[in-house]
């Protein structure tokens, strides 16, 4: 038959009449349970045979009644003992150990301290690793190549253009007449002076809106942090490289996490949205929510910058062609080294680079004809106005709303539910 938890606490109340009733295991854990304690004499009986399983699930953890159990050895657990694995090329080695690589760069994504320097080193060691590292591994197919490294490599392609265009120009030389052959070695000059202002030129005016944008927000576009890859196994070995990146770099995911995490580390972790609202947003009292009141202008002033920053960029960049198309690069720079030595070349290179520079800069403005100075004028105007007008439209809608809203009811108006 089913037992039923009312029809035996019934037979709990003969209790009271002292009168030695058999209790049932479940009804004995349910007293213990309810806080309730049985007479001396009565008996704690076996349950019946049948009983229902909704009974015996609730109750029977209860059973306190029952004589303790050996205890039961239970296996090691798999991450203080790892059952050993293997590996190709390696032999045994724990299941989930890790394999660190040649060189400890450490394991986790982690923003470094900026210094003068430290874009130059990334840019060497991105320049480095194109040449001998990410365009090996992409022309053996690799596994382990991802898109940061195929972006990367666009840098390759600018190097080698740019150095066959210049060879081209002043290897032709000796196959013309003395005339053309000078004509030539000008023309080649003017290519080179091209490409390498072309290049400062375009990184001059990132600089200029980066900082630019850093001083009205207090976002810093060029903030770099280190990420931390841990490569899939290759010739029986894993690996670890690091890539640098800037935690701005985009804005539909910025690095949101390692900004929390330094603020941790400084004992807030709310300290960059904190510092950007009481510099840049003038809020005198801490904000409740720093993060999701800051973040979507972060998002916004980043989303304004770097649109400007690429039409701003380019603009210059092409400043910087037309200003080693003119003649003063072509006709006076270099010329004082001939015959004065490398070490009285590179004494008065930066005077003679400035002289000519502030020269061919007032002759682009000028213009050889009226026609080329209004182009050159053009150019100049409109790559100023491009930084400019970015930066002013990055200041505009900037700011928070810091009075609190105040909701008012009409109580004139009749209201009426449908």
């Amino acid at each position: 038959m089913t037992l039923k938890i009312g029809n035996n606490l019934n037979n709990f109340q003969a209790f009271k009449g002292n009168a030695p009733v058999g209790l049932s295991s479940l009804n004995a854990a349910y007293i213990r349970n309810m806080g309730m304690s049985a007479p001396q004499n009565a008996t704690v009986q076996q349950a019946p045979v049948q009983y229902t399983p909704a009974v015996q699930t609730a109750q029977a953890p209860q059973m306190q009644y029952a004589p303790q159990a050996a205890p039961i050895s239970q296996p090691s657990s798999a991450i203080s003992k790892p059952m050993p694995a293997y590996m190709p090329g390696v032999g045994a080695v724990p299941s989930g150990y890790f394999m660190p690589g040649d060189n400890n760069h450490g394991s986790e994504d982690k923003i470094i301290k900026k210094t003068p320097w430290t874009g130059a080193r990334i840019m060497a060691d991105k320049v480095a690793k194109d040449i001998f590292v990410y365009a090996p591994k992409g022309m053996q197919g690799s596994k382990n190549s991802n898109f940061y490294e195929y972006l990367s490599l666009g840098i390759v392609p600018y190097i080698v253009g740019s150095a066959m265009l210049v060879a081209t120009s002043l290897a032709a030389g000796k196959f013309f007449n003395p005339n053309d052959a000078k004509a030539s070695g000008m023309m080649g000059k003017n290519v080179a002076m091209g490409v390498i202002l072309y290049a400062a030129m375009k990184w001059a005016a990132n600089k200029v809106m980066n900082k630019g944008t850093q001083l009205i927000t207090g976002v810093d576009m060029d903030m770099p942090y280190k990420k931390v890859i841990n490569e899939l196994p290759e010739n029986g070995r894993e690996k670890v490289v690091t890539e640098f990146h800037k935690v701005f770099e985009s804005v539909d995911f910025p690095r949101w996490d390692l900004i929390n995490k330094q603020g941790e580390e400084n004992g807030n972790r709310y300290e960059y949205y904190d510092k950007i609202a009481k510099d840049k947003l003038g809020c005198e009292e801490p904000l409740n929510a720093p993060d999701q009141v800051v973040q979507p202008l972060i998002k916004q002033a980043l989303t304004k910058a770097m649109a400007a920053r690429s039409i701003a960029s380019f603009l210059w960049a092409a400043v910087g062609v037309a200003v080693a198309a003119q003649k003063p690069f072509a006709e006076e720079f270099l010329n004082f080294s001939k015959g004065s030595g490398i070490l009285n070349t590179l004494k008065h290179l930066p005077k003679n680079f400035a002289d000519v520079l502030v020269k061919s800069t007032k002759q682009l403005w000028k213009g050889s004809s009226a026609k080329s100075g209004i182009v050159g004028k053009g150019l100049i105007i409109a790559a100023g106005a491009a930084t400019v007008l970015g930066l002013l439209n990055v200041k505009r809608g900037y700011k928070i709303d810091k009075k609190q809203s105040e909701t008012k009811i009409d109580y004139k108006k009749d209201y009426v539910e449908n």
